[in-house]
């Protein structure tokens, strides 16, 4: 052994490669201690998601993707035409309302459940790019619930209403 890879600190005697263990141990350790004394802060906005979080998981309908290009509910057909949502003629939506419609949609969360649907309202079909299309369908009991029927899994819906959803 080399004199000079033997390093004296605060009386200890050691070769440079155990100075090195020590000081990574001791780094962990303060780590740790800082993640227990001091755990991340979360944000009041996240604290309504990590309620609905705690009951099941919240998922939104849509990704933010933007392949979305046309939704269809009954009659009424929403087209994506220059980054702006309008309705397809005959409509008895504003734009503005057919707009609202189509964010509704998009900002959509739910969470699985277990509950059966029943009351179905009506079938919306998604129309993304590349011609994929996506069914669902939007039940009333015993609460706003979407069932998609390729999944065969029901979900609730939080923090919409029927008449947001299809712009009565």
């Amino acid at each position: 052994m080399k004199v000079n890879e033997k390093r004296k600190i605060f009386g200890l005697t050691m070769t440079r490669r155990a100075w090195n263990n020590v000081l990574v141990y001791v780094i962990l350790i303060i780590m740790v201690v800082f993640w227990y004394v001091a755990p991340p802060v979360k944000e009041e906005a996240d604290d309504s998601i990590a309620q609905e979080a705690e009951s099941g998981e919240v998922i939104g309908l849509i990704p933010n993707d933007g392949n979305l290009r046309t939704i269809q509910i009954d009659q009424l057909k929403l087209a994506l035409n220059d980054g702006q949502w309008q309705c397809q003629a005959p409509c008895r939506l504003s734009e503005k309302a057919a707009a609202s419609v189509a964010e509704n949609w998009l900002a959509l969360t739910m969470a699985p459940t277990e509950q059966p649907a029943e009351n179905l309202i009506t079938d919306v079909y998604f129309g993304f790019v590349g011609g994929e299309e996506a069914r669902i369908e939007l039940y009333a009991e015993p609460e706003l619930m979407i069932r998609m029927p390729a999944q065969q899994q029901n979900y609730r819906v939080i923090e919409f209403t029927a008449s947001q959803l299809l712009g009565h």
